[in-house]
């Protein structure tokens, strides 16, 4: 559920990217300020495709792509990415929880 939330999220800033790539190159938006955004999304892609395929050590992916997403809206105007952005900061944050605290050592 929490690997499909993530690629949902990732899918709906795939289609808001061209609007940040043309505010970044107007000189509306810095690029330093793009940068973590651009890199949380990769690093939340990388744990949900993980966590789809039953990866391990996704957890700290998870953690990563939480503090970049939550850069880049901390960063990043609210209308650039507003919903979608939400969606991934939020399954990254419960990706990062379920790899730390969720089921250790289950048996298959």
């Amino acid at each position: 559920m929490i690997a499909c939330v993530g690629l949902a999220g990732y899918v709906g800033m795939l289609f808001r990217f061209p609007v940040l790539v043309q505010m970044v190159q107007a000189g509306e938006i810095a690029v330093v300020k793009a940068v973590p955004t651009v890199i949380g999304a990769l690093c939340l892609l990388v744990a949900c495709l993980g966590l789809l395929l039953r990866r391990p050590a996704r957890r700290w992916l998870f953690v990563v792509a939480a503090v970049l997403l939550l850069a880049g809206l901390l960063w990043l105007p609210t209308l650039v990415f507003s919903f979608w952005l939400w969606i991934a900061v939020v399954a990254a944050l419960a990706g990062a929880l379920l790899g730390f605290v969720g089921g250790r050592g289950t048996a298959a």
